[in-house]
């Protein structure tokens, strides 16, 4: 029977020691802060990894190295604390309004020694002054259209929105409704066995 350790390596090919390490110590500190507070329903180690930590893996692929980057409504860290774990050079900014999810995130930033990462425990509002960013990332946060507006002086020009989501059904009522003229936007199949899910890359248009 593989480790926990293995299977990360298994799942996630091309990573370090100490990366391994950190995302470890990160599952199981998420399931054990998760008995007392109840920040995510799931069954295990093996569910985590698969559910949550593989389940970031596509969008994290797109973000390039020296970025600064925004994740929304972080939750229980994903996918803003494997950013900073998998994405060193990276400066993220996490924004999650629950104080007790902003303890955990904060919890997490201090144990797993991540010094790229700034927690926002606030909600995030049109005209809000945290700062312009290259990527903001969104997983189970809200609509496309809301997620835009709130953020509309977050970006600038060469800025891309990375938003894990479910059904492409779903996600095209979204899209409906974003200015084609202002933005351009990509629906990424993701393949999972259990559910439908896809990313849904926006840029501005130049």
């Amino acid at each position: 029977m593989l480790s926990e350790k293995n299977k990360i390596i298994q799942k996630i090919p091309n990573i370090s020691s100490s990366e391994v390490k950190n995302i470890h110590l990160f599952i199981n500190e998420a399931l054990l802060f998760n008995k007392k507070h109840n920040i995510f329903v799931r069954d295990g180690f093996d569910d985590v990894l698969n559910k949550d930590i593989l389940d970031c893996m596509p969008l994290i692929k797109k973000i390039n190295n020296n970025t600064k980057t925004l994740d929304l409504g972080s939750g229980g860290g994903f996918p803003g604390i494997l950013i900073a774990i998998l994405k060193a050079s990276c400066e993220i900014h996490l924004v999650e309004k629950a104080q007790k999810k902003a303890y955990f995130l904060k919890k997490m930033k201090d144990m797993l020694k991540l010094k790229n990462i700034e927690v926002i425990n606030n909600k995030l509002l049109i005209n809000n002054n945290i700062g312009v960013y290259d990527v903001i990332t969104a997983r189970a946060f809200s609509s496309t259209q809301n997620i835009i507006e709130i953020t509309s002086n977050n970006i600038k020009k060469g800025s891309k929105y990375l938003l894990l989501k479910g059904r492409e059904e779903k996600i095209m009522k979204e899209l409906h409704s974003v200015d084609t003229n202002k933005y351009k936007y990509e629906i990424i199949k993701i393949d999972y066995s259990e559910h439908e899910r896809h990313l849904v890359e926006i840029n501005l248009n130049e």
